[in-house]
């Protein structure tokens, strides 16, 4: 596909991603600093009824317009002096604004998704007794009489009942979030609204599952997998410090650059999909 010039990038992935994720976070400390702060606004609006929920929508958004953005600027650049020569000349307002068409498509894209596997598993639930575990819920309901043997053996049948529907979930998770960057590099390469809500459904094509199972391709995503689970736990526990919260919002950033670059870069491998 070669839609990076770097060559770089097919010779150390991680590496060369982990770079251009840097220098699109600090080649512009200015704009960066901007951009976190209204990310950080949005988060807080988002205690807030109602308003709360429109906030969340616009930081989703915001956070795929700046990976499009990110992306597109690596698409432009030869190398990544080029790449942080684009980013300095950058602003705000294009890093915002330019790719809200795409991002948009791509998060009502990820919503119904989302419905789709919501609505299975609960499908699955229902059709392996999940109306018996109501019924037997309603039956004990305010029934503090309880034995303890009695509880057990209520709460095995429980478990047993929503075992299928929770395997179910498991697996899908499992299996999609594997799939998942080489279809949001697909993703990241549409320009349209519509293109980039169509292009989620590739999740579910088999030219992307056969371009997934190859040995460099699981390497990657396992690397990936790792440093986005390390850099979220270090998220959590400052966003659970007040006084960290906007440390965690440029963590975010770095999140969203670095998953999108590696997204984009898996699909570059390939010249058949």
């Amino acid at each position: 596909m070669h839609i990076f010039k770097d060559e770089s990038f097919r010779n150390r992935p991680i590496g060369t991603a982990l770079d251009y994720t840097w220098a699109a976070l600090s080649a512009n400390w200015k704009n960066s600093a901007i951009v976190a702060a209204i990310l950080l606004l949005l988060m807080l609006f988002q205690i807030i009824p109602i308003l709360g929920i429109v906030a969340g929508v616009l930081q989703s958004i915001i956070f795929y317009a700046l990976a499009y953005w990110a992306v597109e600027n690596i698409i432009k650049s030869s190398n990544i002096e080029n790449f942080k020569e684009q980013i300095q000349n950058a602003n705000v307002k294009d890093m915002l604004f330019s790719f809200l068409a795409p991002a948009s498509g791509f998060y009502l894209g990820f919503i119904i998704i989302s419905v789709i596997f919501i609505a299975a598993t609960a499908l699955i639930f229902w059709l392996t007794g999940g109306g018996a575990i109501f019924s037997m819920m309603q039956e004990q309901m305010g029934n503090s009489s309880m034995a303890p043997e009695q509880a057990m053996i209520f709460y095995t049948q429980i478990l047993g009942m929503g075992t299928p529907a929770i395997l179910f979930f498991i697996i899908a998770i499992t299996f999609f979030g594997y799939i998942w960057p080489l279809v949001y590099g697909y993703a990241l390469m549409q320009r349209s609204f519509s293109d980039a809500l169509n292009a989620l459904f590739m999740l579910f094509s088999t030219r992307f599952w056969r371009a997934a199972f190859t040995m460099k391709y699981l390497k990657i995503v396992s690397l990936w997998m790792l440093i986005l689970f390390g850099a979220m736990i270090v998220a959590g526990i400052c966003a659970s410090l007040f006084i960290l919260i906007p440390v965690a919002v440029l963590i975010l950033l770095w999140l969203t650059y670095f998953s999108a670059i590696v997204s984009a870069e898996v699909y570059n491998l390939y010249d058949d999909i």
